[in-house]
């Protein structure tokens, strides 16, 4: 008998910082582990990420011509059944890490490699949730472009960097969003 393989979750903190959007990410992980997945957290801040050169090298070679730590994360994210991706708002939009990341994923727009592959979002601010939803957008925009199916959006008014702890609603949110990405599906 074969042993059922667990679903497999990334996800990418674009949090300069440890805080609100972090602490977030960990309980969705936390879902998926209780529900049997497998998680694992990617922090932007402490990879070395070059920006997005613009010479359409990947166009052609279905692959970045850059060389650093994004080429550590490309096979994850082929990998994963789904991908969380979390930020803070910064100015109805998605932080500087986050936006440097998402550039970098040309090489796999060009492969269709995220194609199909369920995606969920985790956008923390601390001033409006109409600029949180602003946000949102500019997400839902990219899992557009690379044809990834959205799953579901937490959305959490916090600006302090532990803020967010005391929001029960929002972390059981976070939680069950994390157990319906851990579950496999029925085959």
């Amino acid at each position: 008998m074969q042993k059922k393989k667990k679903n497999k979750v990334l996800l990418i903190c674009g949090s300069p910082r440890k805080g609100n959007t972090e602490f977030l990410l960990n309980k969705v992980k936390d879902g998926v582990e209780k529900s049997g997945g497998e998680a694992e957290l990617i922090l932007l801040r402490e990879k070395h990420i070059q920006h997005c050169d613009g010479n359409d090298y990947c166009v052609e070679h279905k692959k970045c011509n850059l060389i650093d730590e994004m080429q550590e994360i490309y096979p994850k994210l082929i990998d994963a059944n789904a991908i969380v991706f979390g930020t803070p708002n910064y100015f109805n939009n998605v932080s500087g890490l986050m936006k440097d990341f998402i550039d970098r994923t040309n090489p796999l727009w060009s492969s269709q490699a995220l194609e199909g592959k369920k995606a969920a979002l985790v956008i923390v601010g601390g001033h409006s949730l109409p600029s949180i939803d602003k946000c949102e957008e500019c997400f839902l925009e990219y899992l557009r472009i690379k044809k990834m199916v959205h799953v579901g959006s937490i959305k959490v008014m916090a600006d302090k960097p532990e803020e967010s702890e005391g929001k029960d609603e929002e972390i059981q949110q976070a939680i069950e969003l994390g157990e319906k990405l851990g579950k496999k599906e029925k085959e």
